[in-house]
């Protein structure tokens, strides 16, 4: 692979790893808005499972 290769290559691959934990950072905080306003279906699914 040729230079320009390599770190055209790299500079993808950090922002690939950039938009991944952005995405993950929004989903944690979009549960726990939703976990604090008791509106998530996760928890109306594990209810029943539980006998609760």
């Amino acid at each position: 692979m040729s230079d320009k290769r390599k770190k055209n290559s790299k500079q993808s691959s950090l922002w690939v790893t950039i938009g991944a934990v952005f995405l993950i950072l929004l989903l944690i905080i979009w549960l726990t808005v939703a976990d604090f306003s008791g509106d998530t279906d996760v928890a109306a699914f594990i209810a029943p499972a539980l006998n609760i």
